[in-house]
């Protein structure tokens, strides 16, 4: 056999191990730079309500990074293009200490839960005066997409609104969020979101175990420690309404129901058509031994008593904004959801198709029960105007935490906006001015009352520096219009 020729190269050194880095954050965040520009306010600051509200928020944090949040929140207001969390510190006017502002969303994220008690609280100040004797409040799941391995917390999750373009299934987080159902004398049913917890597939929380301790809990069960969380906050703020809790039909099962009735919430949900239903057991024999039956012994079937001809009534309800009239029926019947008894209500519609929903409640008119169902469609439209008016889930950040806080400050920033521009004109809300053609009948979107306040914060940190002389006014009109054209 030849022999194998040598290569002319030298052999190569083997690597050594490498060091640590030296732009390691926490040392280099130990070594004062004198020449470093610190960040002390906001380039426009906050004003008027929004203001007194986000002090509220600040008294929760430590106090070397409270004055960061109301910075943050002035750039949320005033970022445009992507919403990423540099386009946030860009905007609020945050200079060479970005570093610190980034540790301010971990923050905010670690004490997400102490800091949406403060929300819970603004919410009950402002809407506990018009509250009757019921308080409805709205759970559901929406996942976010986020891009790249290294985003903590993130993972596989069904995407209930695929586009055109897109995937049954999506990579991002998936957050199950509790909102208060609000109704607005002129604008109708909105959803001011409270708190949101992080869903983590079994898959990945191992990722999340070893550095932060995480436990893997289901939708339901994070579904119920929300509303376990509200419930007491209610009672410790003297909310004695009733509370009511609609949800979809992936909430209407047995582990979750369950434990919610226990807390004294009434539940309405969509309900199966092929749902296992039991006609009502007859009156107990008081000299017989032993537990009464809870279940009947006929089955009830949802579908026959929809194809029945027989039996339909007339309802004028509000739903969405208008006065609709459906068919109905509606009867009670005993569930293994609830283990005991249920208010059904079939509605049929214009199409000739049908649906039906049921409510834990038996003794509740048929008029509440598709009003709660039809106000549940808020928290959809909350989903939509978080992501796209403010955009959730665009922070590029990877921290577990500091996505955490970067929803939950989207959340709560729809949720000031809205209890700020409560009592507030429609007038002031919308500006024609831009948009002749806009219909002035519109009732003004959620952009419209963010604009707004964006709006009030740039005239009152320019035109105050203007000179009172007798060309205020032309200044102040040319203003106007440049803010105009800005936002």
């Amino acid at each position: 056999m030849a022999k194998r020729k040598r290569s002319s190269r030298r052999p190569q050194p083997k690597h050594k191990k490498q060091k640590k880095s030296q732009h390691d954050k926490r040392k280099r965040l130990q070594r004062r730079n004198p020449n470093r520009k610190k960040t002390t306010k906001a380039k426009v600051p906050l004003t008027g309500a929004m203001q007194a509200a986000v002090a509220q928020l600040q008294v929760l944090l430590d106090r070397r990074v409270a004055f960061r949040l109301a910075i943050i929140l002035a750039g949320m207001l005033l970022a445009d293009d992507r919403r990423t969390a540099s386009a946030w510190f860009v905007a609020g006017g945050v200079q060479d200490d970005w570093d610190r502002f980034y540790d301010c969303l971990i923050s905010v994220g670690r004490l997400s839960g102490n800091l949406a008690t403060a929300i819970l609280g603004l919410v009950v100040q402002k809407l506990a005066p018009r509250l009757g004797d019921r308080l409805l409040l709205a759970l559901d799941d929406t996942p976010t997409a986020r891009y790249g391995r290294h985003v903590e917390g993130a993972g596989v999750h069904h995407n209930p609104t695929a586009g055109p373009a897109d995937g049954e299934w999506l990579y991002g987080h998936n957050w199950v969020a509790l909102a208060w159902l609000a109704t607005h004398p002129l604008w109708g049913v909105m959803a001011l979101p409270l708190r949101s917890l992080l869903y983590v597939r079994a898959v990945d929380v191992p990722k999340l175990a070893e550095k932060y301790g995480w436990e893997f809990r289901t939708k339901h069960q994070l579904g119920v420690e929300l509303l376990r969380w509200c419930k007491q906050l209610l009672g410790v703020l003297g909310v004695k309404a009733k509370v009511w809790l609609a949800v979809d039909g992936a909430y209407a099962v047995r582990p979750f129901l369950l434990p919610v009735l226990e807390l004294g919430i009434v539940v309405v949900s969509r309900l199966r058509k092929d749902a296992c239903l039991y006609d009502l057991p007859g009156t107990p024999d008081p000299h017989r031994r032993g537990r009464h039956p809870i279940y009947g012994k006929q089955r009830i079937s949802v579908a026959k008593r929809a194809a029945h001809r027989n039996g339909w009534q007339t309802i004028c309800y509000h739903c969405r904004g208008a006065e609709v009239t459906r068919q109905y029926k509606t009867f009670l019947a005993t569930s293994q959801l609830v283990s005991g008894q249920i208010r059904v209500v079939i509605v049929r519609f214009e199409d000739g198709s049908w649906a039906p929903y049921f409510c834990t409640d038996t003794a509740a008119e048929v008029r509440e029960i598709l009003e709660a169902v039809a106000a549940r469609w808020a928290i959809e439209e909350h989903f939509h105007d978080v992501k796209e008016v403010w955009g959730a889930g665009q922070q590029q950040v990877r921290n577990v935490w500091s996505n955490i806080g970067c929803w939950h400050l989207n959340q709560w920033m729809y949720t000031l906006v809205e209890l700020c521009c409560w009592d507030v004109p429609k007038s002031e809300l919308t500006d024609r001015r831009a948009r002749s053609w806009d219909n002035p009948d519109r009732r003004p979107s959620h952009a419209d009352r963010r604009r707004s306040i964006s709006r009030k914060m740039l005239e009152e940190q320019f035109l105050n520096a203007l000179p009172r002389t007798p060309t205020t006014r032309k200044f102040r009109t040319l203003f106007e219009a440049l803010v105009a054209l800005a936002i």
